[in-house]
């Protein structure tokens, strides 16, 4: 019975590894993996009391113990894109190992050492919170995630200050009938698997989610796709409802030529960075679609056709000023570009066929130029 708990800590270790097996992209996932298999790994060295000599099992326990948090801390650091310092690692596994070695070989004091180890690793799991405590402005899995290791770390500090004093000084025999470890059995086993089971719905979650963005988004570019930018637009739009928004539709000039006299990989290059130097240009809220071969979509909320202008003339004049690789010297790649303001209870389509007309004008007008519905266009006539 006393096993248990360990078994199922290597159980949810397997789980994790499973998963990572089928989407190695996914590195977060092997370091929930080994998180669950040093704790569960500490476990069976401090019942099996191996090694047999108390200084060293102790030593063990405190390695394995102390690693656990830190790869989890590391998991869900990774999982956002950020990554624990090695030298803080470090820092950490020194500190938590060093203090316990202290409190046997120098000052041999049990209740000491349980309750350092135990804040040790409410202090490594409440750290990876802190970090990522931009999450509380996140969707609901970052949200959850977050109040996850925050309740982890809180669970470690209460049962140690609650039950920290049932342990004795020096009694290792006693120390298993007391309190403080009974409970420590207790939220290894209940805690353990509820942190488990919290952290398999969020790799589930993301696997949703990852899907669902694959699904919208176009693989060149990694701009949304005709599928994802309707999607995203009911919600920009809805965000916007009395405020002017504009939308652009955007054209690379004589792609077909590029493809045809460089070849296609030069024209996935231009692509690319056309893409690119787009998304860098427009604000955070705005969305930027690839809707057909070179043909792409910029919606601009809270945006008046003039601002829109203002925007789009400096991002034609930075395309063309790019130099692009496999491309002769002095080669110019330039967009024309078409702008309308949307007009009240207008759908979105719509709006987008206006502004191919004034695409279609900039191109007829001679390519490179930016056409909005208040210009004349009778130079395109």
């Amino acid at each position: 019975m006393k096993f248990i708990p360990s078994a199922l800590l290597l159980l949810f270790a397997a789980s994790f590894f499973s998963v990572w097996l089928l989407d190695r992209r996914r590195r977060h996932l092997v370091l929930f993996s080994l998180a669950f298999l040093s704790v569960s790994a500490g476990t069976v060295v401090q019942f099996a009391l191996w090694p047999s000599d108390i200084g060293l099992n102790n030593l063990a326990c405190a390695v394995l113990y102390t690693a656990g948090p830190l790869f989890l801390a590391d998991g869900v650091l990774v999982r956002s894109g950020k990554r624990m310092p090695a030298v803080e690692h470090v820092a950490w596994m020194a500190l938590v190992v060093g203090l316990l070695g202290y409190f046997y070989y120098i000052e041999d004091n049990l209740q000491i050492r349980a309750c350092l180890l135990n804040l040790g690793m409410a202090g490594i799991v409440l750290s990876s919170a802190w970090k990522l405590r931009h999450l509380v402005r996140g969707n609901a899995i970052d949200r959850a995630l977050l109040w996850m290791l925050s309740g982890l770390s809180l669970t470690f500090v209460l049962r140690t200050l609650l039950t920290g004093g049932s342990v004795p000084i020096n009694d290792v025999a006693a120390f298993f009938e007391t309190p403080f470890w009974l409970w420590a059995q207790f939220a290894m086993s209940v805690l353990g698997v509820a942190m488990g089971l919290g952290l398999l719905v969020v790799v589930c979650a993301d696997v949703v989610l990852g899907l669902k963005a694959e699904r919208d988004s176009d693989l060149l570019t990694n701009l949304l796709n005709r599928r994802g930018f309707e999607a995203r637009a009911v919600q920009v739009l809805s965000g916007v409802a009395h405020n002017a928004f504009s939308v652009v539709a955007c054209d690379i000039d004589r792609f077909k030529s590029i493809n045809d006299c460089f070849g296609h990989a030069t024209g996935d290059r231009v692509l690319s960075t056309v893409a690119e130097t787009i998304r860098r240009s427009v604000r955070a809220q705005d969305l930027v679609a690839r809707i057909g071969g070179e043909e792409f979509v910029i919606l601009l909320g809270s945006c008046s056709v003039d601002d829109a202008y203002v925007l789009t003339e400096q991002l034609r004049h930075e395309i063309s000023g790019r130099e692009l690789a496999g491309l002769p010297a002095g080669f110019k790649v330039t967009c024309s570009f078409g702008i309308v303001e949307c007009q009240p209870g207008e759908q979105l389509w719509d709006a987008i066929g206006r502004a191919d007309k004034m695409l279609y004008a900039a191109k007829h007008a001679g390519r490179n130029q930016t056409m909005a519905d208040r210009q004349e266009l009778s130079a395109a006539a």
